[in-house]
């Protein structure tokens, strides 16, 4: 969605203080606009420290076909996990939520804390971090007080089959690239081809059955879902999550369509391992790091399908939200298309590969 930022943040800011959300001083600065969400840092951190910093996520779309496009929605299903996840210090502290539009506002947003620290950058330092703050989420089942998975659903869904979902995923993501009259054939056989290798998969779906673990996901590991501090990493943006195998967390993140998406980077194959060993050592728990082990076999090439299939159906959807525009947001989109475009093959071999390593 292309906004006028500028009206949207008065918008915001007379509606906050109509709240009395906003006091005399408390600047409303943005940070972040996205697909889904626009951000804005509120306070005013040289005048009253940085504890009183907050921030406010304003959704003004979803992507995420969950949601039926209601944004509502996605304002009520972080705020539930937000409230699920309270004390953990896993991500932000909800602090308030307006989970209905009004008249005057005709969006939903959260307010948090601030967290302080960068994106993730994948250097040795901040996958360690990252290793033990996504142990950490996985161990909550385990935990006094954060093991009860029951009351977040819904709304968020359990997932029993992640194989079958995901690839059915990936299949529906494709598809609009797939019907495309301007499909390049070179492209269609590639998205064919990983779909083909990731059928052939699907039969070790059992091995979850067989090794039965289940846990809060976060499943979306852009690096800038990531806030990583001095000391530790936090999660952010949980618009994607859901109740099932902790491999959909470690694939992922390990995803090389996930890890391009920080200025083309490619992480070298003794970094993934650095990370995996550092997760498992995180966990604490042999018996449970070998159940693991078996998930990331079996489940873990699987998001990364999803994405790459993901990336393939997103041209052709999100070309046809900028097609009337000729902004520098539309603009910027379609560098990023190009861009996309010139790395899908090296992302196809990378994904296929994946798909050739041993099952459990």
């Amino acid at each position: 969605m292309l906004l006028d930022l500028d009206s949207f943040r008065a918008q915001l800011r007379s509606h906050l203080q109509t709240r009395q959300q906003q006091e005399d001083g408390d600047s409303l600065e943005l940070l972040a606009h996205g697909e889904a969400n626009v951000i804005f840092r509120l306070g005013n951190g040289a005048h009253a420290g940085i504890g009183r910093e907050r921030l406010i996520r304003v959704a003004v779309n979803t992507p995420n076909h969950r949601f039926g496009g209601d944004f509502s929605q996605v304002t009520a299903f972080e705020a539930a996990i937000l409230r699920h996840l309270k004390g953990t210090g896993l991500g932000h502290e909800l602090l308030e939520a307006e989970l209905e539009p009004t008249a005057t506002f005709p969006y939903t947003y959260l307010v948090t804390n601030y967290l302080v620290g960068n994106p993730l950058d994948y250097s040795r330092p901040h996958l360690q971090r990252c290793a033990a703050t996504l142990a950490q989420l996985h161990r909550l089942p385990l935990t006094s007080g954060s093991g009860n998975l029951n009351p977040l659903i819904p709304p968020v869904q359990r997932v029993s089959q992640p194989l079958t979902l995901f690839f059915t995923e990936a299949q529906n993501y494709a598809q609009p690239y797939l019907d495309a009259a301007a499909a390049e054939p070179e492209i269609v056989d590639m998205l064919r081809s990983v779909l083909a290798k990731a059928q052939t998969r699907l039969p070790a779906e059992r091995w979850l059955a067989a090794h039965p673990y289940e846990c809060l996901v976060h499943s979306d590991h852009t690096y800038d879902n990531w806030v990583v501090g001095p000391e530790r990493a936090y999660l952010i943006d949980w618009e994607w999550a859901e109740i099932g195998s902790p491999a959909g967390d470690l694939g992922h993140f390990l995803s090389p369509v996930t890890i391009c998406r920080r200025q083309g980077y490619q992480m070298p194959p003794e970094d993934r391992s650095f990370f995996l060993d550092a997760y498992y050592n995180a966990l604490g728990d042999v018996d449970l790091a070998q159940t693991m082990g078996v998930h990331f076999a079996a489940f873990g090439a699987f998001p990364a399908v999803r994405s790459l299939c993901w990336t393939a159906g997103y041209w052709v959807t999100a070309r046809r939200w900028y097609a009337d525009h000729d902004g520098p947001s539309a603009v910027e989109r379609q560098r990023q298309f190009q861009d996309s475009r010139q790395r899908f093959p090296q992302l196809w071999a990378d994904v296929m590969a994946l798909l050739e390593e041993p099952l459990p």
